[in-house]
């Protein structure tokens, strides 16, 4: 094991579907929360895979999950907000009928050298569909998507 994977879950990733916009914002270091209405089962640090949703549709990078705290929604803008990527209108609106949210702190962003399209995505492995929030892989699935984009 590399000292780079000492410590992160071996056992799954995440892959989090993401607008453009903050896939490109995670890679280049200036969002460090994604903010979710969902929590999800996860042992951190944790590896992420980001997708990047229409128009773009691809996969193109990675980064590491180190906290996840759900909290009440004014709680959670005012301790995460800004690090969200978010305007406090697009946090209300996200967030729209529900009491708490859930933010994961992100770290050690890698942009790909070359995104993966998704009808690469789609061939190999068989089956891989993105997911419309987020969703879990095996490790040795996402090791594989990673390898593609070498």
């Amino acid at each position: 094991m590399t000292e780079d994977m000492q410590g992160l879950d071996q056992n799954r990733m995440v892959v989090l579907s993401l607008k453009p916009r903050f896939a490109d914002a995670i890679l280049a270091g200036a969002k460090t929360v994604e903010l979710r209405r969902t929590e999800p089962k996860i042992v951190v640090p944790t590896r992420a895979l980001l997708y990047a949703a229409s128009p773009m549709r691809a996969l193109l990078g990675t980064c590491v999950i180190t906290s996840v705290q759900t909290l009440d929604l004014l709680v959670l803008w005012r301790e995460q907000g800004s690090g969200s990527g978010l305007r406090y209108h697009e946090f209300q609106e996200y967030f729209e009928g529900v009491d708490v949210g859930t933010a994961l702190t992100l770290t050690r962003p890698r942009t790909f050298s070359r995104p993966i399209p998704l009808q690469d995505l789609r061939a190999k492995p068989k089956g891989f569909r993105p997911p419309q929030s987020f969703a879990y892989v095996d490790t040795k699935t996402g090791d594989r998507l990673i390898r593609m984009a070498a």
